[in-house]
């Protein structure tokens, strides 16, 4: 056992002398996390399909504290507010890992998981797992109490910079209810415009299985991310 633990503390030591650099929108590939963090002291501001906002700062340079929500269009805004965490833990020049996790008060939903980024955010691969859950109110007499239902959540994703400043993204998600009902899941991909202080995804989503009548190709997905350091 004292064998496994120093080959493991050597593992660690040897992934952390070599840390990424973060570059704008590193952090995430289309919509799932990577184990990428920005420098401590900068934040960022994405925004998807023009309704969404998520602000997030950077109190290390392995740690995010986040705030997400519907875009202030009625009071009901405040409904969404979800606040999320990313730690990473391993911080190497081909293996990343973090733990995220994000809490919405107003419905009691809870999501968190891990992610592994290996390579390098120019080019490199993605896979995490995760779980969710919204958890039952007790005060709320309207609803029957009904056991916690834990859902497991699978990510993978992979991305490549085709020239300096455009990058080509993929990603796919699925769900244990999803696996347990024969869905395939969703494929996105994408391309990522990429400058010094801000990103654009240009990106498609779309089932891995036909949709009936509605003959659905791909469903658009416009987000454009700034950073401040």
């Amino acid at each position: 056992m004292k064998q496994i633990t120093i080959f493991v503390s050597c593992i660690l030591i040897m992934c952390q002398l070599n840390a990424q650099d973060y570059k704008v929108g590193d952090h995430e590939l289309l919509i799932m996390p990577t184990a990428y963090t920005m420098e401590a002291g900068d934040s960022y501001l994405t925004n998807y399909e023009l309704f969404f906002l998520n602000y997030t700062y950077a109190v290390t340079s392995s740690t995010h504290l986040g705030i997400f929500t519907l875009f202030p269009i009625t009071s009901e805004f405040l409904k969404t507010i979800t606040f999320g965490i990313k730690q990473k833990y391993i911080d190497g020049d081909f293996i990343n890992a973090a733990l995220w996790s994000s809490y919405t008060p107003k419905v009691s939903g809870f999501t968190g998981g891990t992610v592994f980024s290996f390579g390098s955010a120019s080019h490199g691969f993605h896979a995490g797992v995760g779980v969710a859950s919204t958890f039952d109110d007790p005060d709320d007499e309207s609803e029957q109490s009904s056991t916690d239902k834990w859902e497991f959540l699978f990510l993978a994703g992979y991305s490549i910079d085709l020239s300096q400043k455009i990058a080509f993204l993929v990603e796919y998600t699925n769900a244990e209810s999803g696996l347990e009902n024969d869905f395939k899941g969703l494929i996105s991909f994408g391309i990522r415009f990429k400058g010094e202080s801000i990103s654009w995804d240009l990106a498609g989503i779309r089932p891995l299985q036909g949709t009936g009548d509605a003959d659905l190709v791909l469903f658009p997905l416009l987000k454009a991310t700034f950073l401040f350091d």
